[in-house]
């Protein structure tokens, strides 16, 4: 998914100067308060019941983690503890079509992957340049009451890429704790207004990228909005689709233009329908004017999700 491009620095540089959020003037009712909280209505999407082989497969995969798991005095021990939910290892199981040994392999790659690279206890001062011009952020629930994960890519400003990754799993991590009950993916919405054709991130970058998403984050991606998408998308986009699996092709929506009337099918979506419009922001056809200001957005985000971080029972 090479959302954000890597520029020359000039060119980067000259692109945010000329794009970054200007100081003109905002409607009266303007919020700079990221949404948070879920309405009370929201209504979660429910896998169906487990069969038996399914039951039985995973409680073979729980109780092969009890032999895999840290010893009870290890320093990361609570971590891996709340990670390894109910709900952790049926998203594995899924992700492998419920093949035992496959998931029981992706499982343990997840745990030493995690207990190296510490996901949940990146540093928010190390991530925080990363977010300062709203090139990625959080803002409002759809309907089902997954957090809207908000990317645009013409506020792209990252020259460290190995921090631009971290600044991704430290976003699915502060998303995943901004889930309400019920509720394990997450909604993401690329607005590719003004974007740069610019040149993609190397292959490298790329591979390393999709491989942590891929692998240790399962079934975490429940749908992705695509606005304001350019031609080049589109065509590509209509050429691809035919060789989707169903479930990923389900996954992927193309949003019709605000003023467009009536429901929408196939591809094509109208982002009212899927998220309440005073909780969407005026920019997708909501009602919401939302003017992003990293410093209230950070002190939120870190507010609600843990400072510098919070353990949690995965969702």
């Amino acid at each position: 998914m090479n959302v954000f491009r890597f520029m020359s620095d000039e060119k980067r540089e000259g692109s945010i100067r000329s794009k970054a959020p200007s100081a003109i003037e905002a409607p009266a009712n303007t919020t700079k308060v990221p949404v948070f909280t879920v309405r009370d209505d929201y209504k979660p999407l429910v896998h169906p019941p487990l069969n038996d082989e399914q039951q039985n497969k995973l409680d073979r995969l729980r109780e092969h983690t009890k032999s895999f798991m840290l010893p009870p005095d290890h320093e990361y021990y609570p971590n891996e503890k709340g990670f390894l939910t109910e709900a952790t290892l049926k998203r594995y199981m899924r992700a492998r079509k419920w093949d035992y040994e496959a998931a029981k392999t992706m499982l343990e790659n997840t745990l030493i992957w995690r207990r190296d690279f510490r996901p949940d206890q990146l540093d928010p001062d190390y991530i925080r340049p990363e977010a300062e011009t709203g090139k990625m952020y959080f803002n409002g629930f759809d309907n089902t009451g997954r957090p809207l994960w908000i990317m645009k890519p013409r506020f792209q400003n990252s020259k460290n890429m190995e921090r631009q990754i971290k600044f991704i799993v430290f976003a699915i991590e502060r998303g995943i704790r901004l889930m309400p009950p019920q509720v394990e993916t997450l909604a993401l919405l690329v607005d590719f207004k003004d974007a740069l054709y610019a040149d993609n991130p190397s292959i490298s970058t790329c591979k390393k990228f999709l491989d942590i998403l891929m692998n240790h984050y399962p079934e975490r991606l429940g749908i992705a909005y695509i606005y304001n998408a350019p031609w080049f998308f589109v065509t590509t986009f209509k050429l691809i689709v035919p060789f989707l699996d169903p479930v990923t092709r389900a996954k992927a929506k193309l949003v019709s233009a605000p003023d467009s009337t009536g429901s929408t099918s196939g591809d094509w979506v109208n982002l009212r329908e899927h998220v309440l419009p005073s909780a969407l922001e005026a920019d997708f056809g909501g009602d919401l004017n939302f003017e992003y200001d990293v410093n209230i957005f950070w002190d939120a985000l870190l507010e609600r999700t843990g400072r510098p971080y919070k353990i949690i029972d995965y969702n």
